[in-house]
């Protein structure tokens, strides 16, 4: 553990030193283990921060959830760890000739 940070509210904020044990807590069977001897009132979330992908071809179907898993894929990213995408510019706000958004 890197560092822990208490809330007001009485939550606790658990900051990992380690890749391996941060992929381990991510698996739903060893975070319910956990959970389980830590009580009921403990739970886990993910961070999700948002990214921004300029001059994307508007071809490319982002839609699909494969589009997802293979871009994680090939940017080495943890299993699952992009979890929503959308266009910035409004697919109706589009030009005639725009190929990139």
């Amino acid at each position: 553990v890197r560092s822990v940070t208490t809330f007001r509210n009485g939550g606790l904020l658990v900051e990992l030193d380690n890749e391996a044990l941060a992929t381990w807590i991510r698996k739903p069977i060893n975070s319910k283990a956990l959970t389980s001897k830590l009580g009921p009132t403990v739970s886990f979330r993910s961070s999700a921060f948002p990214i921004v992908i300029e001059y994307l071809p508007i071809r490319i179907q982002i839609e699909n959830e494969q589009f997802l898993r293979t871009t994680e894929k090939e940017n080495d990213l943890p299993e699952n760890s992009l979890i929503n995408i959308k266009w910035i510019k409004p697919v109706n706000r589009r030009t005639q000739v725009q190929q990139k958004a």
